[in-house]
């Protein structure tokens, strides 16, 4: 009896620690705000060039994201990084097209303006933009697989093709909530 109340105890306590989210509060508004863990989706290295003490490689592409909830309802997160250019933009209502495996399209719309800041190395630049989640959008991606992602930007878009193993991470960052 002893090891099964310690058994369901961990239990418990596995199960709470599952659904974690990280917090903070606005000072303007007194708000709170949830948010997920940063998870990353898309990944390419960076491109190697040189030979011996002069070899070099550049920065890769990247494509992370958090899942918020505020007052104002959900927002989702793309940290975006890209060896590619030094400068580009995002703004207001830009989309980010998420394809799903049954072939729907969720058209996501940028909430402000973000522009892109040079990595420190010199090369590459790094963008956050947080996009308006719909209850109808929050609903298909908890239910489906997203396959592809298409972010537009102020130098064309950038395309996130998938593997399958990472096309569930969304919605479970949306089940934590």
């Amino acid at each position: 009896m002893k090891y099964l109340l310690i058994l369901l105890m961990l239990l418990q306590t596995t199960a709470f620690a599952q659904r974690k989210l990280k917090y903070t509060i606005s000072k303007e508004t007194g708000d709170t705000v949830f948010y997920t863990n940063d998870e990353r989706l898309y990944v390419a290295a960076g491109d190697t060039y040189g030979t011996g003490n002069n070899k070099r490689t550049t920065v890769g592409d990247y494509l992370k994201s958090t899942v918020l909830k505020s007052p104002g309802g959900f927002a989702l997160e793309f940290s975006i990084q890209t060896g590619s250019s030094n400068s580009f933009s995002i703004y207001t209502g830009q989309t980010a097209k998420l394809q799903m495996k049954d072939g729907a399209i969720i058209n996501l719309l940028s909430r402000a303006n973000y522009t892109a800041k040079k990595s420190s190395m010199g090369y590459g630049s790094w963008v956050f933009a947080f996009y308006t989640l719909s209850a109808k959008a929050i609903e298909t991606i908890k239910n489906g697989t997203i396959t592809h992602i298409r972010v537009e930007s102020s130098m064309g878009s950038f395309d996130y093709p998938l593997k399958e193993k990472v096309g569930t991470i969304i919605a479970e960052q949306l089940k934590k909530f």
